[in-house]
């Protein structure tokens, strides 16, 4: 997709400090589906890396229908 159509960004207000949330563990198969489909994704050029200097919120799977995530 081009930049110009959609860009997403993590909104902070820079007078506020972030909180960060507690570390939520997953369960080592759907770490590993995340992992999946995070390559697939980034193979794509759908998505790419980006650094932050703290994380603030944790990463929620959410499973489809067919199984995926």
């Amino acid at each position: 997709l081009d930049p110009d159509i959609v860009v997403h960004n993590i909104v902070t207000l820079p007078n506020i400090k972030p909180v960060k949330q507690k570390l939520r563990k997953m369960h080592p198969r759907v770490a590993l589906l995340v992992k999946e489909e995070l390559q697939h994704l980034l193979s794509a050029n759908f998505i790419q890396p980006i650094d932050y200097p703290q994380w603030v919120s944790n990463v929620v799977p959410v499973t489809k229908a067919t199984g995926k995530i």
